[in-house]
């Protein structure tokens, strides 16, 4: 059932005490996939729920195929919102598309075969058909979305809103679920809205983009008639993308990892003898996505998944059998990125943040006694040094805004002098001027003499700043060098297995 446009009229929209959109306009036209571009906490998923129906606008109107200024009840009937959290992952594949809506029986029993037959149709429209008896909970990223939206085509709805569905995944398997959204958005005729804090998931199948900056006016713009560079200008206001050093001299061995094999869980990508050394003064870039062993590397590396084989030595030491704090205490700093869980204490203060594991002894304690000056002294330099105005040292942590809220865990662990900093996707979700800070600490401590590990998904974070770059593909890593030929798409050909 063709589902016709959806248009926005002098729509406005608050989050909280803030105007995300204020007289915004727009028309999404049936087949077509548009995408809402912004930073985290930017306000996309707010907008995103108000067009879905499942928040109230302030102002304006917004029409549904036949439904002209449909209200929040019938936008909520009529399309789907899918969120990017997981949810019902103790089922089956087959389960969760049967429990979408269930062929019955006397309205009360599911059909077996009509179900079967139904539950085939819908997974074949987004490539799972050979996973139908797969437990959901060891679905690769990719699949378990690509499970959502089979799931929300069931009862042929007249709009689909997908928030940040790209979020979890490499670049090669983002564009390969855009390209399935594009299909479904054409054969259904039906319009298509995500958010995404990525402008390369514009291309090649989003139609319009709609650019969300700091406060300002929602901005909309044609994809066939912008170019993803021009994009991000223009997402920025021209900020400079650079990268933020040259290239380093290695100096000695700090962190030997030798064929390290390790099981995947699920449908994961598993180690299979993954080996490279990190030496310092340099920064090494492994590029990979989650689910293709990146994740797996990530927690080998902080001691919270020992390897079944393989040699993790640092400055000689053998630490395969070492947890987190035990490779803190050795001269290993972790960063991860902004929005996890495990690097900061969201309810603390920043004074409070930028002390974490460092209270057992100075110089912060003496004899079990924590020393407040010196606590609130570190705080006041801390803002000052990774200019941090706005923040003081009593502030709640979690009432920063991301950017700043990774500056300080950055200055702790920089703080710190570690010998090796492992960082993973450092600066995922941020804006570009926060990107491009958070890259300069980075390499900086680098410069210092500290080795760098950079974990990430983004080929293009990874040419930023790499002086070696390996791709993490189906559990082995293979090596680029990194010269001015280099190129992203380069990159992605080899995470996708389609290198020449």
């Amino acid at each position: 059932m063709a589902g016709g446009a959806l248009r926005v009229k002098g729509l406005s929209v608050a989050d909280g005490p803030r105007w995300v959109a204020r007289d915004f306009d727009l028309e999404v036209k049936p087949g077509a996939v548009h995408m809402i571009l912004g930073e985290r906490d930017s306000g996309k998923t707010a907008l995103l729920r108000t067009l879905a129906g499942l928040a109230r606008e302030e102002r304006g109107s917004i029409s549904l195929g036949d439904a002209v200024d449909a209200g929040p009840r019938v936008r909520r009937r009529a399309a789907r919102f899918i969120t990017h959290e997981r949810g019902l992952t103790h089922l089956s594949l087959l389960s969760r598309l049967l429990l979408a809506r269930p062929p019955r029986r006397l309205g009360m029993l599911i059909h077996g075969r009509r179900g079967l037959e139904h539950a085939l149709a819908l997974a074949k429209r987004v490539g799972l058909e050979g996973l139908l008896e797969a437990p959901v909970e060891a679905l690769r990223p990719l699949e378990r979305r690509l499970l959502d939206l089979a799931a929300a085509l069931d009862d042929s709805p007249r709009a689909l809103f997908l928030d940040e569905p790209t979020s979890e995944l490499g670049p090669h398997e983002a564009r390969h679920l855009l390209h399935v959204m594009k299909a479904v958005a054409r054969e259904d005729r039906i319009p298509i809205v995500f958010t995404s804090t990525w402008a390369r998931d514009a291309y090649p199948d989003a139609d319009q983009i709609t650019i969300l900056w700091r406060g300002q006016d929602p901005v909309t713009v044609d994809a066939a008639q912008v170019t993803e560079s021009a994009l991000i200008e223009r997402w920025t206001g021209g900020s400079p993308r650079r990268s933020p050093t040259g290239p380093h001299a290695p100096g000695d061995s700090l962190l030997r990892v030798e064929d390290i094999v390790l099981e995947g869980r699920g449908r994961e990508t598993s180690l299979a003898g993954a080996a490279f050394e990190v030496r310092s003064g340099e920064v090494l870039v492994i590029v990979g996505a989650p689910a293709d062993g990146l994740s797996l590397l990530h927690e080998v590396l902080l001691g919270q998944r020992a390897p079944s084989r393989g040699s993790i030595q640092f400055l000689g030491k053998e630490m395969a059998a070492t947890d987190r704090r035990q490779r803190v205490d050795a001269g290993i700093s972790f960063v991860n990125p902004p929005h996890a869980r495990d690097q900061s204490l969201s309810h603390f203060t920043v004074e409070e943040n930028l002390i974490l594991g460092q209270t057992r002894r100075g110089p912060f304690s003496r004899r079990g006694w924590l020393k407040f000056e010196s606590i609130r002294g570190n705080a006041v330099r801390s803002l000052a040094d990774f200019e941090i105005p706005e923040a003081r040292p009593r502030d709640r942590f979690d009432l920063l805004g991301l950017g700043f809220r990774q500056r300080i865990v950055i200055a702790r662990e920089v703080l710190r002098n570690p010998v090796l900093l492992v960082a993973r996707s450092p600066v995922q979700g941020l804006g570009l001027e926060a990107q491009e800070y958070v890259r300069k600490a980075l390499v900086l401590q680098c410069e210092r003499g500290s080795g760098l590990l950079w974990l990430t998904e983004d080929p293009e974070e990874a040419l930023r700043v790499a002086d070696r770059l390996a791709v993490l593909a189906a559990g082995r890593l293979v090596w680029l060098p990194v010269t001015e030929t280099l190129t992203r798409e380069a990159i992605i050909d080899e995470m996708s297995g389609h290198a020449a």
